[in-house]
């Protein structure tokens, strides 16, 4: 159960925020003293104090240790016990710089001393990638400094005014520990600035293995004997949810019940412990594998929160953790033993249906372990060929592999003419009932009616094969634009439709609802949940992430 939000609980919730921008705040005045002029004549005052050997390595030594601290700054909002052990450290070693600074960071170290019981979060998970990270971060810091001592400093430190080349070709030579080949005004000036950038060369190089190779454990990824586990477990509920088999993806980890009857996939997106639809396995099982999620998000202090959760899992999140819900779109599904494109108001299903099949089109369903070899490499080319540079999106709703023949009751309709491969729909096995769309791709610029052809064609053999439900699309706002299209709705229902709209610029969320609609399907409402309102900026920030919504990710193969 989550905590109850008593005054006590509220306040331990914002000690860690409140020290953490207290720290970035150190950070910056530190940065400050060596840049602003009434922080750096303070701090010229104070290092008037040092001897001169060692002024312009205390005033690198305030930027390089400034920097750190701010870097820090995050990982003490996220109560990291490792961030706190270090910021202390890096306090102790910063100089005197200024009496403001100094008072900063007397009372940053006591609040981390005093509340030290709140920073109890283990290191995020490691992965191969965040050595390297890290070492990039420290030598651009190490780099930083050590031309803040050299190249402003110069005229202090220096002799025969060198250029900026000069002195970078300097500073790389000191990180190796070899000469710096620059004249300096003294003997002692040379010694402690060599010193000092070829510490900060090893500092580049040892930290990043003291942070990520000390007793941090790996990055949690999915085994295949959980998969398989997973795989037979969606099939134990005859109310099991349509997106569950998207749990099996290779990007998401996972927790367990106690006797392994009831899991929950998830992945961690900057400090947001961001689960994967319902939780599967056996129903009266869930809220253990849920008490088990909660636990493995406080054991890492990461944010705790739902993504797709169906209105049935949504309601048992809910009781079991008292987080709240946001309903963010439906899911359409098709009733298979009521479909029918007969009618009226299936009239524009049934021309476009009938009219592709006219300019000769053809469209048949089957297993993809009942394919040819042959089709299968075709298939698989292009679905990698028909994103055409798009993104491959999805999460919650969608597979990140295609063509896997472990997936071995995956359903693929096919649209041909003259026979050849113009188009395809991708479908997982939703329990042993129906089956949940991953993916509809065609050739560009092809005739128009081509995915409701091989939606029927997919519905018809659903029926043959005793399939009752087949998924299609999710439509994300589903709600807004209903209530925008009556005669009734308000102006604020009406500018969050044309606000949609707008974005449907780039992520078609107004296409897909009035695509799904023409089928007259069910519609299942899909929430967000998280802890607090505080928390909807990075929950919602990490969702979109998840989803590949947020610029910065490559395409990747599908297979």
């Amino acid at each position: 159960m989550a905590p109850s939000l008593t005054k006590n609980s509220i306040i331990s919730r914002n000690i860690p925020k409140l020290i953490g921008r207290l720290a970035l705040l150190v950070g910056v005045l530190m940065i400050a003293a060596v840049f602003v002029p009434p922080l750096r004549q303070e701090a010229d005052y104070f290092f008037s104090f040092i001897p001169p050997a060692i002024r312009g390595t205390a005033a690198a030594s305030s930027l390089f240790f400034g920097l750190i601290i701010i870097t820090l700054a995050r990982g003490l909002t996220r109560r990291k016990r490792r961030a706190r052990n270090l910021a202390i450290i890096i306090l102790l070693l910063n100089p005197i710089s200024s009496v403001t600074i100094s008072f900063a960071e007397i009372l940053l170290i006591i609040l981390l001393v005093v509340f030290r019981k709140e920073f109890y979060a283990k290191s995020d998970p490691s992965t191969k990638w965040r050595p390297l990270i890290a070492f990039a971060q420290v030598i651009i810091l190490s780099i930083l400094s050590s031309l803040i001592l050299l190249y402003l400093r110069k005229d202090n430190l220096l002799i025969n005014d060198p250029n900026f080349n000069q002195i970078i070709t300097g500073i790389f030579r000191g990180f190796i520990g070899l000469d710096t080949n620059l004249e300096f005004k003294s003997a002692h000036l040379e010694e402690f600035t060599n010193f000092f950038i070829g510490s900060l060369g090893f500092f580049s190089i040892v930290l990043p293995f003291i942070l990520f190779f000390r007793r941090v454990k790996p990055l949690g990824v999915m085994s295949e004997e959980d998969r398989d586990l997973l795989r037979k477990l969606y099939k134990h509920d005859e109310f099991q949810d349509s997106v569950a088999y998207f749990a099996t993806r290779n990007d998401k980890s996972v927790v367990w019940s106690k006797n392994k009857k009831a899991a929950i996939a998830y992945r961690v997106v900057d400090g947001v412990m961001l689960a994967s639809g319902d939780p599967i396995g056996e129903y009266s099982l869930w809220p253990e594998a849920i008490a088990e999620f909660i636990k493995k998000a406080n054991e890492y202090a990461w944010t705790p929160a739902v993504m797709g959760a169906s209105e049935r899992g949504g309601e048992v999140w809910v009781k079991e953790t008292k987080m709240l819900a946001f309903d963010y779109g439906d899911e359409a599904i098709i009733d298979v033993k009521s479909f029918t494109i007969e009618g009226k108001i299936m009239g524009n299903v049934r021309h476009m249906v009938n009219r592709t099949k006219r300019d000769g089109y053809s469209a048949t369903t089957c297993k993809w372990i009942e394919l040819e070899d042959l089709d299968k490499q075709k298939l698989i080319s292009f679905a990698n060929e028909w994103r055409y540079g798009a993104t491959e999106r999805g999460f919650s709703m969608s597979m990140d592999r295609f063509g896997d023949d472990k997936d071995s009751e995956t359903i693929i309709t096919i649209a041909r003419k003259d026979d050849e491969i113009k188009g395809f729909i991708y479908f997982m096995p939703w329990s042993t009932f129906g089956w949940s769309l991953d993916r509809m791709q065609r050739e560009r610029g092809i005739d128009p009616g081509i995915n409701e052809l091989m939606i029927v064609s997919t519905v018809e053999e659903a029926k043959q094969r005793g399939i009752t439900k087949v998924s299609l699309n999710f439509a994300a706002f589903r709600s807004v634009f209903e209530r925008a299209d009556k005669l009734s709705a308000g102006p604020i229902v009406r500018f969050s439709r044309n606000a949609i709209r707008f974005a449907s610029n780039w992520f078609q969320v107004e296409s897909l609802f009035r695509f799904n609609a023409k089928f007259q399907p069910e519609w299942q409402t899909r929430y967000v949940l998280y802890p607090t309102a505080a928390d909807i900026p990075r929950v919602g920030w990490a969702a979109l992430k998840a989803e590949r919504f947020i610029s910065g990710f490559k395409t990747k193969s599908v297979k």
